[in-house]
């Protein structure tokens, strides 16, 4: 079994770090995709990849780290070389390692493609026909709005604000719930209470007594 509290702790970190990465997400998804022309479109599908691979990418860690326990085994069970003797402990160890590495590659691949996303964004790249139509999401009903009253779109960008305010909110109650301190207790310790040896009581000796 694990040690105890860690599987719940595990538990309790990883739902509330889904929630943040969901939350997160969708503001961004629910603004971009509210925004005319209404629908699913380029920007709406990069957020929408990045945030199912930042999730996966974290399954696939919380797997990791049980296998990585399961891999744990005593000193009287591995060889002279450290490898273990437990032919199922060792594919779980070497599944582990592989996953971690899955992660990083693909950690290190959706941080590239946000902020290629964002380059692209930010230099007009993604300011085309197919993608102003929303020809992902609308099909053959795709169109281009060639202006709109930004009223259309206040709606939606107060509910994605309010929904990655109130995630962020909750995910910083919740780091600061888990970090703090479980409370100010007496640190001295019984073997300060009294240094005092019975030798220090009569440093005199015997040898000291007058003998006039």
């Amino acid at each position: 079994m694990f040690p105890r509290g860690a599987l719940i702790s595990m538990l309790h970190a990883s739902m509330f770090a889904l929630i943040l990465q969901c939350g997160m997400t969708a503001a961004a998804t629910i603004i971009i995709t509210f925004t005319p022309t209404v629908g699913l479109g380029c920007r709406s599908l990069g957020y929408i990849i990045y945030g199912s691979i930042a999730i996966l990418i974290m399954f696939l860690n919380i797997i990791s780290t049980v296998l990585a326990w399961i891999s744990e085994t005593p000193k009287n069970s591995t060889d002279e070389k450290g490898n273990s003797k437990i032919p199922q402990k060792s594919l779980a160890r070497s599944t582990a390692i592989s996953l971690r590495k899955i992660c990083f590659l693909l950690a290190l691949t959706n941080g590239t493609g946000l902020i290629l996303l964002s380059c692209l964004q930010f230099t007009s790249t993604l300011e085309n026909c197919y993608c102003n139509a929303s020809v992902l999401g609308r099909g053959v009903d795709s169109y281009i709005t060639i202006s709109y009253n930004g009223s259309a779109t206040i709606g939606s960008r107060i509910f994605g604000t309010v929904l990655s305010g109130v995630v962020m909110i909750i995910y910083t109650i919740f780091v600061w719930l888990t970090s703090a301190s479980p409370g100010d207790t007496d640190d001295a310790s019984p073997d300060d209470t009294d240094n005092a040896s019975p030798d220090d009581t009569d440093d005199a000796s015997p040898g000291d007594i007058d003998h006039a």
